[in-house]
């Protein structure tokens, strides 16, 4: 392992036992780990939809940097880069207890879908990935908590609170990822069936929709534009992001890098339920299959649920582009499909349904815990589904080896030329971050 600082030497003391801030940076952190830097160093972002998704995880990690003093790009923590995904993951856990001890109105259905989110492989390994995905899964859950304490009576809120703060979660969504837009489709969809049969139960006031509507442009806006100053991001998340994306999700080779990203439409089922490799959710889907053959999907919460989160995968697998980041978020509503089921069936006067459910929550840990092991054990292995498109672990070797050949010259001034494959290339510039001035990069000598 490469350090550029004698406070990462000393962190690294206490992180280097724990796998995942092992694990070598892959091309797309070390991408996002210098958009951090260049906004630490300057205090301002500008959103290029053609490369980067929305601001939310270079302000937040831009914020910890900060924190810890940190003011430039040769200065940047790489555990603390790690630590921003890692803290939504838990908000995340945090806003889903939340939205399911309302749905249920008790609290252990909350700590069991928390345990079964939190567990699950998927989940532990995109927790410490330095992409916007986990921050939103808990822009996510967000949604769903403002959600349900919207719908439910019984919130110290008003209806209208909840509504505001409904929109603030869709816009911090939609300004951390533009596949936000995939969610909104499939939650809008999986709702009007259940609105439409049980319009009289909702209390819905056409203000609230005013409410929603302006916390979520004020949200977007906000960020989108950083903060007023760059109005052509507001243009370009709305106008030129989606023009992009289309491109992007055609797998059209005009879209940059998009070509090696096609893959069959299979293939996030493939991703999330492969049991070969060690990290499959085949279990998730056996108490779901359990509680619709025994009429538990009777309740509305479990009927949104569901179809929410076939939607959605129906949704992502129908675009050419695929990476099995985006699969997280249909887990996450998988988790709370399989979680309303095991409650639902649980709730039955029937001791065998309780059983059943039991024995439900007890294996899908058990796999859970046998598919962490599995990354635990090597965290650079390519027979990780989700360790996609990574690099070679000799990266770090590599960028130590140009260090102690730069400080073995005794020229501080020194250049130092290093030939890499266009592929092999990223994140070596992260790991030689301290002295990127004296460094040049080309695919070839000669």
């Amino acid at each position: 392992m490469c350090y550029n600082t004698a406070h990462e030497r000393k962190i690294a003391l206490r992180v280097d036992d724990i796998p995942a801030f092992r694990r070598t940076f892959h091309p797309d952190e070390a991408n996002q780990a210098f958009t951090t830097g260049r906004l630490i160093e300057t205090g301002a972002y500008t959103y290029n939809p053609a490369d980067h998704h929305g601001p939310t995880l270079y302000y937040a990690a831009g914020a910890l940097q900060k924190a810890a003093g940190r003011g430039s790009t040769a200065e940047l923590d790489a555990t603390l880069l790690r630590c921003t995904p890692l803290i939504f993951a838990v908000l995340a856990l945090v806003f889903g207890f939340l939205a399911v001890k309302k749905i249920t109105k008790r609290s252990w259905p909350g700590i069991l879908f928390a345990l079964l989110l939190g567990t699950s492989p998927i989940f532990v390994f995109f927790s410490t990935d330095f992409i916007q995905e986990m921050l939103l899964a808990s822009f996510t859950m967000a949604m769903l908590w403002s959600a349900t304490n919207y719908l439910v009576p019984g919130g110290r809120l008003k209806p209208g609170s909840w509504a505001i703060l409904f929109g603030i979660s869709s816009g911090l969504a939609f300004a951390t990822k533009e596949t936000s837009i995939l969610t909104f489709a499939a939650a809008g969809t999986a709702a009007i069936p259940l609105v439409a049969a049980r319009r009289r139960e909702f209390r819905f006031q056409p203000r609230d929709a005013v409410l929603a509507i302006a916390g979520f442009a004020l949200t977007a806006t906000l960020l989108f534009s950083s903060f007023c100053t760059n109005w052509q991001g507001v243009y370009n998340a709305f106008v030129a992001a989606p023009l992009s994306y289309l491109h992007r999700a055609a797998g059209s080779a005009a879209s940059q890098g998009a070509a090696a990203h096609v893959h069959p439409w299979w293939q996030y089922l493939k991703w999330l339920f492969a049991p070969q490799h060690g990290c499959g959710e085949l279990l998730m889907l056996v108490p779901i299959v359990a509680a619709a053959c025994l009429g538990a999907f009777r309740r509305p919460s479990a009927i949104f649920a569901a179809s929410c989160t076939a939607v959605l995968a129906l949704l992502y697998s129908a675009i050419p582009y695929k990476t099995p980041w985006c699969a997280l978020q249909i887990h996450v509503g998988l988790c709370l499909a399989a979680t309303l089921s095991i409650v639902f069936m649980a709730e039955s006067a029937q001791r065998w349904r309780s059983a059943f459910a039991c024995c439900a929550i007890l294996f899908t840990v058990l796999g859970h815990c046998v598919g962490i092991a599995h990354l635990n054990r090597d965290p650079d292995s390519k027979n990780i589904p989700y360790n996609y498109a990574s690099a070679s672990p000799q990266v770090k070797e590599l960028a130590s080896l140009v260090i102690e050949q730069a400080a073995g010259n005794g020229e501080t001034n020194s250049f130092v030329a290093v030939a890499l494959p266009p592929e092999d290339t990223w994140p070596l510039p992260f790991y030689l971050r301290a002295m990127n001035a004296r460094v040049g990069y080309w695919t070839s000598f000669g």
